[in-house]
């Protein structure tokens, strides 16, 4: 039940964000993260190549499952983002339709050692563990367009 509602939370949040910026000059990952503040509830253009490509698929349960709870067509995912200057987690939201959980699952919109242009929505968070101040830097993308190579 949590990760539907983060699901349709992250889908919510794409249709209020702002539109895709691929017109604008992409932003190199070792400068994100050199000032991940100033990048904060932003959309911002990276490019890169993506790696580690995984689904996240929901644990399954020991309980009955019923043919008609929902599962997501094209399911959340994450990769990893590489550019000459770093590297960067990105996660990909759950898109409709909701179907019967019988239902095959499509691929991932990008695979392993694609080049792409992406628009990210980053978000700073800050944890304080083993006496040490971190920020973390998530990325959720609200738009992906594979680049030739």
């Amino acid at each position: 039940m949590h990760r539907m509602r983060v699901a349709l939370l992250s889908s919510l949040m794409l249709l209020v964000t702002q539109g895709f910026s691929f017109g604008a000059e992409p932003l190199t990952i070792g400068k994100l993260l050199a000032d991940p503040q100033s990048y904060h509830l932003r959309v911002i253009t990276l490019q890169g190549t993506v790696h580690q490509v995984q689904i996240l698929a929901d644990a399954p349960e020991s309980r009955l499952q019923l043919d008609f709870q929902c599962s997501f067509v094209h399911p959340p995912y994450t990769f990893v983002l590489a550019d000459e200057t770093g590297f960067l987690q990105v996660s990909v939201s759950a898109k409709p339709p909701c179907v019967s959980k019988m239902s095959p699952v499509e691929p991932p919109d990008v695979g392993e050692d694609d080049k792409v242009l992406i628009d990210v929505q980053i978000t700073v968070a800050r944890r304080y563990s083993e006496g040490v101040d971190r920020s973390t830097v998530q990325a959720l993308a609200v738009g992906i367009k594979r680049q030739a190579d």
